[in-house]
Protein backbone atom coordinates (compact mmCIF):
# COMPACT_ATOMS: atom_id res chain seq x y z
CA UNK A 1 0.00 0.00 0.00
CA UNK A 2 2.80 2.43 0.77
CA UNK A 3 4.33 1.69 -2.64
CA UNK A 4 1.08 2.84 -4.29
CA UNK A 5 1.13 6.03 -2.25
CA UNK A 6 4.73 6.71 -3.26
CA UNK A 7 3.88 6.19 -6.94
CA UNK A 8 0.77 8.40 -6.70
CA UNK A 9 2.73 11.08 -4.85
CA UNK A 10 5.52 10.94 -7.42
CA UNK A 11 3.08 11.24 -10.34
CA UNK A 12 1.24 14.10 -8.68
CA UNK A 13 4.50 15.91 -8.07
CA UNK A 14 5.66 15.37 -11.64
CA UNK A 15 2.36 16.58 -13.11
CA UNK A 16 2.22 19.65 -10.89
CA UNK A 17 5.78 20.66 -11.76
CA UNK A 18 5.04 20.26 -15.47
CA UNK A 19 1.99 22.52 -15.23
CA UNK A 20 3.94 25.22 -13.35
CA UNK A 21 6.86 25.24 -15.79
CA UNK A 22 4.96 26.95 -18.66
CA UNK A 23 3.67 29.60 -16.25
CA UNK A 24 7.18 30.34 -15.00
CA UNK A 25 8.54 30.32 -18.54
CA UNK A 26 5.81 32.71 -19.70
CA UNK A 27 6.58 35.09 -16.85
CA UNK A 28 10.23 35.14 -17.88
CA UNK A 29 9.30 36.02 -21.47
CA UNK A 30 7.57 39.27 -20.57
CA UNK A 31 8.65 42.68 -19.40
CA UNK A 32 7.41 45.88 -17.77
CA UNK A 33 7.41 49.53 -18.86
CA UNK A 34 6.42 52.08 -16.22
CA UNK A 35 6.98 55.66 -15.22
CA UNK A 36 5.37 59.06 -14.80
CA UNK A 37 3.93 61.85 -16.92
CA UNK A 38 3.74 64.57 -14.29
CA UNK A 39 6.13 66.91 -16.12
CA UNK A 40 3.78 67.37 -19.07
CA UNK A 41 0.31 66.26 -17.93
CA UNK A 42 -1.65 68.72 -15.83
CA UNK A 43 -4.00 67.80 -13.01
CA UNK A 44 -6.47 66.24 -13.03
CA UNK A 45 -4.47 63.33 -14.40
CA UNK A 46 -7.75 61.56 -15.15
CA UNK A 47 -7.88 63.74 -18.29
CA UNK A 48 -4.96 61.72 -19.72
CA UNK A 49 -4.24 58.20 -20.87
CA UNK A 50 -1.00 56.51 -21.81
CA UNK A 51 -1.03 54.59 -25.07
CA UNK A 52 1.50 51.90 -25.88
CA UNK A 53 2.52 51.25 -29.49
CA UNK A 54 4.77 48.59 -30.94
CA UNK A 55 7.28 50.25 -33.28
CA UNK A 56 6.68 47.49 -35.85
CA UNK A 57 2.95 48.27 -36.09
CA UNK A 58 0.92 51.47 -36.21
CA UNK A 59 -1.81 50.01 -34.02
CA UNK A 60 -2.15 50.73 -30.31
CA UNK A 61 -1.14 47.74 -28.16
CA UNK A 62 -2.67 48.92 -24.86
CA UNK A 63 -4.21 52.05 -23.37
CA UNK A 64 -4.37 52.83 -19.64
CA UNK A 65 -5.37 55.92 -17.67
CA UNK A 66 -2.81 57.80 -15.64
CA UNK A 67 -3.15 57.16 -11.91
CA UNK A 68 -4.13 59.96 -9.53
CA UNK A 69 -0.36 60.44 -8.97
CA UNK A 70 0.35 60.74 -12.72
CA UNK A 71 2.04 57.34 -13.05
CA UNK A 72 1.52 54.37 -15.37
CA UNK A 73 2.63 50.76 -15.71
CA UNK A 74 2.36 48.22 -18.52
CA UNK A 75 3.19 44.66 -17.55
CA UNK A 76 3.27 41.28 -19.32
CA UNK A 77 4.78 42.86 -22.46
CA UNK A 78 6.42 40.47 -24.91
CA UNK A 79 10.20 40.71 -25.03
CA UNK A 80 12.27 41.33 -28.18
CA UNK A 81 9.96 44.23 -29.02
CA UNK A 82 10.34 48.02 -29.12
CA UNK A 83 7.60 50.22 -27.75
CA UNK A 84 6.57 53.88 -27.93
CA UNK A 85 4.77 55.58 -25.04
CA UNK A 86 2.20 58.25 -25.97
CA UNK A 87 0.68 60.76 -23.58
CA UNK A 88 -2.86 61.31 -24.83
CA UNK A 89 -5.18 64.12 -23.75
CA UNK A 90 -8.71 62.74 -23.57
CA UNK A 91 -10.12 66.22 -23.02
CA UNK A 92 -8.45 67.65 -26.15
CA UNK A 93 -8.63 64.39 -28.13
CA UNK A 94 -4.97 64.52 -29.20
CA UNK A 95 -1.53 63.05 -28.58
CA UNK A 96 0.43 65.44 -26.39
CA UNK A 97 3.78 63.78 -27.01
CA UNK A 98 5.60 60.50 -27.56
CA UNK A 99 8.55 58.98 -25.69
CA UNK A 100 10.73 56.08 -26.74
CA UNK A 101 11.45 53.76 -28.33
CA UNK A 102 12.05 51.41 -25.42
CA UNK A 103 13.28 47.94 -26.30
CA UNK A 104 12.56 45.05 -23.94
CA UNK A 105 14.76 41.98 -24.15
CA UNK A 106 16.42 39.41 -21.88
CA UNK A 107 19.03 41.97 -20.84
CA UNK A 108 16.42 44.69 -20.12
CA UNK A 109 13.13 43.15 -19.05
CA UNK A 110 11.98 46.07 -16.88
CA UNK A 111 12.19 49.83 -17.35
CA UNK A 112 10.34 51.66 -14.61
CA UNK A 113 11.92 55.13 -14.72
CA UNK A 114 10.28 56.48 -17.88
CA UNK A 115 9.57 60.20 -17.66
CA UNK A 116 7.12 61.44 -20.29
CA UNK A 117 8.33 65.01 -20.64
CA UNK A 118 7.91 65.58 -24.38
CA UNK A 119 11.54 65.60 -25.36
CA UNK A 120 13.01 67.55 -22.47
CA UNK A 121 16.12 65.41 -22.66
CA UNK A 122 19.10 67.21 -21.08
CA UNK A 123 21.50 65.05 -23.08
CA UNK A 124 19.96 66.23 -26.35
CA UNK A 125 20.22 69.87 -25.24
CA UNK A 126 23.88 69.39 -24.28
CA UNK A 127 24.66 67.81 -27.65
CA UNK A 128 22.87 70.62 -29.49
CA UNK A 129 24.73 73.24 -27.45
CA UNK A 130 28.03 71.50 -28.16
CA UNK A 131 27.29 71.37 -31.88
CA UNK A 132 26.35 75.05 -31.86
CA UNK A 133 29.59 75.95 -30.06
CA UNK A 134 31.58 73.95 -32.61
CA UNK A 135 29.90 75.77 -35.50
CA UNK A 136 30.57 79.17 -33.92
CA UNK A 137 34.21 78.22 -33.25
CA UNK A 138 34.65 77.04 -36.83
CA UNK A 139 33.07 80.19 -38.25
CA UNK A 140 35.18 82.42 -36.02
CA UNK A 141 38.36 80.58 -36.95
CA UNK A 142 37.67 80.76 -40.70
CA UNK A 143 36.86 84.51 -40.47
CA UNK A 144 40.13 85.15 -38.63
CA UNK A 145 42.21 83.56 -41.40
Amino acid sequence: MSMKRAVVFGLALALSSMSISPIVAAAQDTGVLAGKATDKAKQPYSDYTIRLRNTNSPSIVKTIPLTAQGTFSFDALPLAQSYLIELYSVKNNKVVCTEGAFTLNNALMTKTDINVDCGKNPTAWLLAAGAGAAIIAAATQSNAQ
